[in-house]
């Protein structure tokens, strides 16, 4: 039997057909003849390709999920320096900014993270050209290498999938580069602005009878707007394809190699004295990275296709962190990754309906090697050697200023397997010329974790050496009730997966505590892996040609989930299972056109992600009872998840008053978020806030020119906020440490087509 509240789902549900399908009639009545207007109509609904390699587009109206296509001409013309900030502008993505930095922001949707931070829970999949950039460290995701200016378009799928798999929690950002053109074209880009930001790029593309080809160079720097945040960026990319009868094939490399300077958050009392400070100076993240990818579709007729994606990547990168209490760490991680997809797709008629089967298989190997130093400072070389000489030991020995403290590899090996297929069910059963498709999917995923310790030996730590496996098959269902052209609905349900990560596998208890996240012991027994539940329906409507309205309603249930606990703030922390939590709101956008003057997009989004059931977590603050760090707190079902705000709001606006010339309008609010540290929703939040960007763009022949204004308001507030002892006050007492937000910021660039 149903529960009672599976009994009032299903009921919501019967109530919301019923209303489409009166409304679909009222739609069909007799209207008034109008005279037709021109310029009052939206584009065509976008599509999306929901399989990850070369395929077909697939309309919105035979996918049960929701789902946004945004192309590479609307990133560039967004102004963002970033994928994360060009994303802002779709409905429920939030961006926090614990790194302080221009171009490692966290971003969360639906509740779940993708974020470049180790230490956090990830939730949300990458992929680029049919790769996924999630890192096999801790599932993060360096945004900063991916090529944005070298954009075709993304493909942002919302919920758990079968075809992307693992980790798809939140949703799945699929990013697809650009071919050449069949035309020729050179193009040049510079801009420079305000902090010292510079950005050049040439992109070089064309075709040439079968074969198409396409380069880029880029290179961008700024200074920072606070104390020792300088970034630099430094991308190559190169692809060929070819496109002969029925074979579509492309060759690509990407070349990255980064800098990037990490001011993080500042204490509360110091923050109130000068926002630009840095509070541990010397902060930096480096990487660089390689990437091959070999893209293949080949029709074979009768309907089917075969696709085939491999991939060889290489990435190294040292971080280093200031401690002002211990020691300062610097780490070296290299990954190599080579992996591959191949996948039938078959499109046909059977009994009259049209049926798409996917069927594919998919193998990648990571290894991974860490490796982090331990160097000393002026504080504890100086303690070290007082106690060297007190001791009568020889300070050379007893005191180097550098020294291995792990070193840990892991080999990974992943495996896929997974099946969808979308049947047109039925037309014309309710309505004339509605229609009915089904879609059932499902993957089995296999993940071996083979690590390896050859840390110097500690009698008081055991060896983290040691093999972990997981395995999990997550099933899907929709469906899409398409009462006609303009109005259609979804109901789906949906499983998703992910595996523990490597780092989180050998930090996972508190006596595996990891200073600045780098590697620990193995626990005994392992983190289980995080299951997740997703319920979705969702309503797309077009009443009238030049209006577009979407509504989604959502939940997630996720069990086992693994939260990253840090009992001294900032300096160390371990991994576990923190047991049930939710994520469930709603997604509304409205989008319209206006005699071609004026298109405007408002969306807003309520989410509440909480835990569901009572637990105990470690936390750097103090609570009742307990005076000094590592304190414990009390998390009740139903306590809000940090840094996840309840109410978003967006406004967008694009005023085009001559063909040449478009001037644009963005507005954000973001609601109030819990600090991370205070799971327990304890403390003050950090504040609600409003931002507003400006752009004028012109174009003129072959020249184009534009002057972004972010921050118009030149608003104070802060998007990331934790608790940490201030090392540098007296008694080192514990405070809030926030990250303020940058202040007013120009950018104005021009771009030559040749």
């Amino acid at each position: 039997m149903m529960s009672i509240s599976q009994q009032r789902w299903m009921l919501w549900v019967v109530m919301v057909v019923i209303a489409c399908v009166r409304i679909a009639e009222a739609q069909q009545a007799p209207r008034l003849a109008l005279p037709p207007e021109t310029g009052l109509q939206l584009p065509e609904i976008k599509v999306i390709a929901p399989a990850r390699l070369l395929a077909p587009p697939v309309a919105f109206s035979e996918i049960p999920a929701t789902g946004q296509v945004i192309t590479g001409e609307e990133l560039r013309q967004s102004g963002a320096m970033t994928l994360q900030e060009s994303l802002m502008r779709l409905p429920g993505i939030t961006l926090n900014d614990e790194q302080g930095n221009a171009v490692q922001p966290d971003m969360s949707l639906r509740g779940f993270q993708g974020t470049p931070v180790t230490g956090v829970p990830q939730g949300i999949s990458v992929f680029l050209d049919g790769v996924r950039l999630n890192e096999p460290t801790v599932e993060e995701i360096n945004f900063d290498l991916i090529p944005m200016d070298d954009i075709e378009r993304v493909e942002l799928l919302r919920g758990p999938s079968a075809l992307f798999g693992r980790n798809t929690l939140g949703g799945s950002l699929n990013i697809i580069t650009s071919r050449g053109a069949e035309r020729r074209e050179i193009v040049a880009d510079l801009a420079g602005g305000s902090f010292g930001s510079q950005k050049y790029q040439l992109r070089l593309g064309g075709t040439e009878g079968y074969f198409d080809y396409y380069f880029s160079g880029f290179f961008a720097r700024q200074d920072g707007w606070r104390d020792a945040s300088a970034i630099r960026l430094g991308k190559g990319f190169a692809k060929i394809g070819m496109r002969y009868g029925g074979t579509d094939a492309t060759l690509s490399f990407l070349y990255g190699d980064n800098r990037i300077e990490q001011p993080g958050s500042l204490p509360l009392s110091l923050l109130q004295q000068d926002r630009t400070l840095n509070f541990t100076g010397g902060d930096f993240f480096s990487p660089r990275a390689y990437l091959w990818t070999l893209n293949l579709r080949q029709e074979l007729g009768a309907g089917f296709a075969l696709s085939l994606n491999g991939f060889g990547r290489i990435l190294d990168a040292e971080q280093f962190n200031v401690n002002l209490i211990a020691d300062n760490t610097r780490s070296f991680a290299h990954t190599a990754s080579a992996g591959g997809t191949l996948q039938l797709s078959h499109r046909a008629s059977i009994l009259g309906r049209q049926n798409h089967l996917i069927v594919g298989a998919e193998y990648v190997h990571h290894n991974v090697t860490t490796q982090v130093f331990e160097e000393k400072n002026d504080n504890t070389l100086t303690a070290c050697l007082d106690a060297a000489l007190a001791a009568g030991d020889d300070p050379a020995e007893a005191c180097p200023l550098q020294a291995l403290s792990t070193q840990v590899a892991d080999k990974q090996n992943g495996t896929g397997l997974y099946v969808q297929d979308t049947l047109d069910l039925a037309r014309g059963l309710l309505l004339k010329g509605d229609r009915f498709v089904l879609t059932v999917a499902g993957r089995w995923d296999w993940l071996r974790h083979a690590i390896l310790d050859e840390s110097p030996p500690e009698a008081e730590r055991p060896s983290a050496t040691g093999n972990s496996t997981f395995s999990r098959f997550t099933p899907r269902v929709g469906v899409n009730y398409n009462l006609s052209s303009q109005y259609g609905l979804y109901v789906s349900y949906a499983q998703g997966f992910r595996a523990p990560a490597f780092l989180e596998l050998t930090c996972a208890g508190p006596g595996a505590i990891c200073p600045g996240l780098q590697a620990g012991v193995a626990p005994d027994p392992p983190l289980q892996s995080v299951k997740a539940a997703q319920y979705e329906i969702g309503i797309q409507a077009r009443p009238v040609p030049w209006i577009e309205a979407d509504l989604a309603l959502f939940r997630t249930d996720v069990r086992d989930d693994i939260f990253a606990v840090s009992p001294t703030g900032t300096v160390g922390l371990f991994f576990q299972n923190i047991g049930d939590t939710r994520r469930q709101g709603l997604e509304f956008s409205l989008r319209g056109t206006y005699r071609g003057l004026l298109d405007a997009t408002v969306n807003y989004t309520y989410t509440q992600a909480t835990f569901e059931v009572d637990t105990m977590l470690a936390t750097p603050r103090l609570t009742v009872g307990c005076m000094t760090t590592p304190c414990t707190q009390v998390v009740r079902k139903g306590d809000e998840i940090p840094l996840i705000p309840t109410h978003r709001l967006n406004i967008n606006l694009d005023y085009h008053p001559l063909s040449w010339l478009t001037v644009s309008l963005t507005g954000s609010y973001v609601g109030q978020q819990w600090l991370r540290g205070d799971e327990a929703n304890q403390e003050r939040p950090l504040s609600d806030y409003f931002v507003m960007n400006g752009r004028i763009r012109a174009r003129w022949r072959q020249l184009t020119g534009f002057i972004q204004v972010n921050n118009l308001l030149n608003n104070t507030y802060e998007t990331f906020g934790t608790f940490a002892p201030n090392a540098r006050a007296p008694g080192a007492p514990i405070e809030r440490f926030l990250t303020p937000a940058p202040p007013i910021y120009v950018l104005a660039g021009l771009g030559y087509r040749f």
